[in-house]
């Protein structure tokens, strides 16, 4: 009768006990197929059938050795699961230390924010003094320089309200000066023709009765050769008839007169004795 070596696993000083050893642990002995299929027996008197006997541990050997290689299989299966523990929690170990160092970093995150927002809070409202006190100067600066404008203007005004009264002045007397002017070659004007009508006036009156008195004397002399050459047979009838002459009056309007002509005198008749 053969035996198998005894085979155990200790779990070494720096490896801690797998769990397969705690499920599956060792038996002293260890039979395997190959030590059942080749056991022997002695032979007495009436012992058992041979091939009952062979049958058996042939039988046997197949179970065994299912059995080892089912073992073999669950062991590699847990160990694969160790694996994958021993990994999970190595994951969760760095997850763990992930977020510890997330968080670590989330408030160093927010410590530097707030002193960035800080800063930036302080930045900002230097920015706003330095811009409220620039806009003060300009506006300071923008209501001088208006006001020097609006004094140049004002003297501007001043002169040019003086200048344009000064030609205003000047254009007054020129106006009147040739209003004056104007007015006085009207009246010499008028004066030299109403003395050249009123000399025309007189002329035609000379001529006039002039012609009167020569037509006077025509008409003396006609009456008188009438009563000489008259029958006798009209000596009833008076020596001198009445006469009726028809002449112009002269007249001449100053105002409607126009040199070197004359306005036509009515017909006014007289009678002649």
């Amino acid at each position: 009768m053969t035996t198998s070596p005894l085979t155990e696993q200790t779990p070494t000083p720096t490896e801690a006990p797998r769990l397969s050893d705690a499920l599956l642990p060792h038996s002293p002995e260890t039979l395997s197929p190959l030590d059942i299929s080749h056991q022997t027996f002695g032979r007495r008197t009436f012992g058992y059938d041979r091939g009952a006997v062979r049958g058996f541990l042939d039988r046997v050997a197949g179970r065994v050795e299912a059995l080892l290689h089912e073992r073999q299989a669950l062991r590699e299966r847990l160990g694969s699961l160790e694996r994958e523990l021993e990994e999970r929690r190595q994951s969760e170990d760095e997850i763990r230390r992930a977020v510890v160092a997330a968080e670590r970093i989330g408030h160093d995150l927010r410590e530097n924010a707030a002193r960035q927002c800080e800063l930036m809070l302080s930045q900002a409202q230097t920015e706003c003094d330095a811009l409220r006190q620039a806009a003060e100067t300009r506006s300071a600066e923008l209501e001088a320089a208006h006001e020097v404008r609006v004094a140049e203007l004002e003297v501007s005004y001043r002169d040019r309200m003086a200048e344009l009264e000064r030609q205003h002045h000047d254009l007054t007397l020129e106006r009147d000066r040739a209003h004056a002017e104007r007015t006085t070659y009207l009246d010499r004007a008028y004066s030299e023709r109403h003395a050249d009508l009123s000399a025309r006036l007189s002329a035609v009156r000379t001529e006039y009765a002039q012609f009167v008195s020569q037509y006077r004397a025509l008409m003396q002399s006609f009456s008188e050769l009438s009563a000489r050459h008259l029958p006798a047979a009209d000596d009833s009838l008076p020596a001198t008839a009445p006469v009726t002459v028809i002449h112009e009056t002269a007249t001449v309007d100053a105002e409607d007169s126009r040199p070197g002509e004359g306005n036509r005198p009515p017909l006014v008749e007289q009678n002649f004795a």
